[in-house]
């Protein structure tokens, strides 16, 4: 694995020295650490050298930071500086332990947000705060749209799906079935996904599992790396996942998708429920779902 550059752009020479100094004792950050004091060192070092990582004083004028190029930058802020819509701000009068875990978080994101690109599929989330809103019907409009770009899989993964509406088959295989195969380390999982499929409409979908407490079970980094898996084997252009509260790292997998669509209605407890669940992201440090997410308004029925 090759070291990535971490860089430090601080004018107190000493403040730098010792943030290089207690980074260097992570045993398994592989980083390779250069520290300067002016933006002409800087730029000097960027014309060899690629960043990875640059932590960059709040000091130097924001039109300057913006002008550096890394993979992930941060800036080390006293809390007086003006920092524009794109720039992440990290105190810097707080631990050093503090500072890098901010920084690794965004590494994290970074790294994941690429890693959705280069995938050769689209993961596509729909989660709603706000119950009995019709997110399954949505999901399988959604589904014919996106039918034209290529095969489309719907995943429901809600406590009760009600999977028993849309099957046209009853009592086969079903998405427990496919994760056992999986976690059996089976080769070629297309072949698994392909005999158990069924349609609705040209969507294809695997039938839910029918007892709450097996989809409870499962772990989110079992869920995460069985949505790459699929992505990275199977022909699915798309692949919509219909989630519930209750999945273990419901955020996490949110993060994970490429576009994610909140469903909500105009009426104020609906309001007050999507405000919490965006307040929440924000508090967890998920704000990056915010970022891919596209909310629908979906009509009040009449009596509801």
């Amino acid at each position: 694995m090759l070291r990535r550059n971490f860089v430090i752009c601080e004018c107190e020479k000493e403040y730098a020295k010792k943030l290089v100094s207690i980074f260097r004792e992570q045993k398994n950050l592989r980083c390779q650490f250069y520290s300067f004091q002016s933006i002409e060192q800087l730029r000097e070092f960027t014309l060899d050298h690629k960043i990875h990582i640059l932590l960059i004083s709040g000091e130097f004028p924001k039109e300057i930071r913006q002008q550096m190029k890394a993979d992930v930058c941060c800036v080390l802020t006293t809390g007086t500086e003006e920092l524009t819509a794109e720039e992440k701000g990290v105190y810097k009068y707080q631990s050093c332990d503090r500072i890098l875990e901010f920084v690794l978080n965004l590494l994290e994101v970074s790294n994941e947000s690429k890693r959705k690109k280069e995938l050769p599929s689209t993961l596509i989330g729909i989660y709603s705060p706000i119950h009995r809103i019709g997110s399954t019907n949505f999901a399988f409009a959604l589904g014919r749209k996106f039918l034209k770009k290529g095969p489309v899989l719907y995943i429901n993964l809600e406590t009760y799906s009600g999977g028993e509406y849309y099957s046209t088959e009853k009592g086969g295989n079903n998405l427990g079935d496919l994760l056992y195969y999986f976690r059996m380390g089976q080769k070629s999982i297309e072949k698994y996904i392909s005999a158990m499929t069924q349609q609705v409409n040209g969507v294809e979908y695997i039938p839910p599992i029918c007892v709450s407490r097996e989809l409870l079970e499962i772990k989110q980094e079992e869920w995460i790396q069985f949505f790459q898996v699929i992505q990275e084997e199977c022909m699915y252009q798309t692949i919509i996942l219909d989630l519930g509260d209750y999945i273990q790292g419901l955020y996490e997998i949110l993060r994970c998708c490429n576009t994610v669509y909140t469903l909500y209605r105009d009426d104020p407890i609906s309001k007050a429920k999507l405000a919490q669940y965006t307040h929440n992201l924000r508090m967890l440090g998920f704000e990056d779902v915010l970022e891919h997410t596209v909310q629908r308004e979906v009509p009040i029925k009449e009596g509801v």
